[in-house]
């Protein structure tokens, strides 16, 4: 079975859940898929996991009967029996977060550029793009989008007013980190060098970067 069929899978188990285990196994589902294991073998033990709760249901039991009262040590077990995720997949999750975020870039880019031109405005202008700008976005996202997973992954399992401390503490680093990058790109601004790069061209760009997504980074 192709991973989006296991997903697809997965989200069927959990319409059959109770709530109270459906809680229970969505947390096991944040850990797990944020952990740094082969993403095919994490979503065949989920389907099992899954699979295996329901079973438990029918005969009247809780998750927490069939998994224990701790959840994370459970699932922490779990994950180190598991491969680990192959460095060529490490470089593909890696590279994918600022690869979208330059994609979309263009897009946009493209998109003011040809209404500029077609309203008579500063062509010039528009197709001026700083290396700045472009790391921006590229860096801004890959850190927003590994924090987000830190703090998924750490929210799992905690209980409600320990998951809002944990939210607080995050959109503090959210914070500064917004800062120092505004701050950073700012002065690489000074540094860098201009890119001229017509709307036609980041519309190539875009087009590109969706092909590649695709063939790069689409789960099978």
């Amino acid at each position: 079975m192709k991973i989006k069929q296991m997903i697809k899978e997965n989200n069927r188990l959990q319409d059959a859940m109770t709530p109270g285990n459906l809680s229970y196994y969505q947390d096991m589902v944040v850990y797990i898929r944020s952990s740094s294991v082969n993403e095919a073998k994490g979503e065949e033990l989920l389907l099992e996991i899954g699979q295996h709760l329901l079973d438990a249901q029918a005969k009247g039991k809780t998750a927490e009967e069939v998994f224990g009262s701790d959840p994370e040590a459970y699932c922490k077990d779990l994950v180190e029996q598991l491969p680990p995720m192959k460095g060529l997949n490490k470089l593909q999750l890696h590279v994918m977060i600022p690869w979208i975020s330059l994609t979309w870039f263009f897009f946009v880019q493209a998109i003011v550029g040809f209404i500029v031109t077609w309203t008579g405005g500063p062509v010039e202008r528009m197709t001026q793009v700083r290396v700045s700008t472009l790391i921006l976005p590229a860096g801004g996202s890959y850190i927003l989008i590994q924090l987000i997973m830190k703090w998924m992954k750490n929210g799992t399992f905690q209980p409600e007013e320990e998951r809002r401390k944990i939210n607080i503490r995050h959109m503090g680093i959210y914070v500064v980190i917004a800062v120092v990058i505004l701050v950073g790109g700012v002065w690489l601004g000074r540094l860098l060098p201009v890119l001229h790069i017509q709307p036609w061209v980041s519309l190539v760009i875009f087009v590109i970067g969706l092909l590649g997504t695709k063939l790069f980074f689409s789960s099978k």
